[in-house]
């Protein structure tokens, strides 16, 4: 995979806030990571379902049951935008 297929994942203040939260254990968040560089690679995820009638809007769970994570493709700018996580 060359630099130009990747999808470059930018989080939204409010994601980053939750992220940068010190309770957020490393394990999570090395999850959440993971599932970003996945993003990263194929923003429409099997494991993605589309939000209601927009395709570029993507919701996908966290892997091993840690939250929910929503996301909007970009491609003009060939970008994704991680909107929001809820951590469970």
């Amino acid at each position: 995979m060359s630099e130009d297929d990747l999808w470059p994942v930018v989080p939204s203040e409010v994601v980053a806030e939750t992220l940068a939260d010190p309770s957020v254990s490393a394990e999570v968040f090395s999850t959440v990571a993971a599932l970003t560089v996945a993003i990263c690679e194929d923003p429409w995820l099997t494991a993605s379902d589309q939000v209601g009638t927009d395709p570029d809007w993507r919701e996908i769970l966290i892997p091993k049951g840690f939250g929910i994570a929503e996301y909007r493709i970009d491609r003009k700018n060939q970008q994704v935008l991680l909107t929001r996580i809820v951590l469970f």
